[in-house]
């Protein structure tokens, strides 16, 4: 089968094409609670740390609780909502409000006593150390 312009039929780009469809279709499709994706998580690692970084704005300190067990480092908190005026008609409420949780699993494992984590303007910043038993090491090579 040929198509007008002198192209063969594929049915891979056929099944391409409907999978790219079908991303599109459930793009942003949420089987679960709406905070399920809150906060957004940027993972990234080094030979010495992996780096957690996760935005939270509107949330305190007190507000966010951390902790890692197994190589999976876990985001829990509660985003208040706002408290409108008294008398106040809701015309749009898009900001969700409520408990969440993030679960990530980390790359390799990491030293759970020397994690560090600061929260500055809104985003949260998880450091964590590599553990020396996972860290590459070089071999030397001896010659006879």
């Amino acid at each position: 089968m040929y198509w007008t312009d002198n192209r063969a039929w594929s049915p891979f780009a056929e099944l391409r094409s409907l999978q790219r469809e079908m991303n599109r279709l459930f793009d942003g499709y949420d089987s679960g609670t709406a905070m399920s994706r809150f906060p957004a998580l940027n993972v990234w690692g080094n030979d010495e740390n992996v780096i957690v970084t996760a935005e939270l704005p509107g949330l305190e300190v007190e507000d966010i609780d951390i902790n890692v067990v197994n190589n999976q480092l876990t985001i829990k908190g509660e985003r208040k909502g706002d408290k409108p005026a008294e008398n106040a008609v809701c015309h749009r409420s898009e900001r969700n409000t409520g408990t969440f949780v993030r679960t990530v699993r980390l790359p390799f494992a990491v030293e759970n006593g020397k994690v560090a984590a600061k929260y500055e303007k809104g985003v949260l910043t998880v450091t964590l150390p590599r553990s020396e038993a996972t860290k590459l090491k070089r071999i030397e090579i001896k010659t006879a």
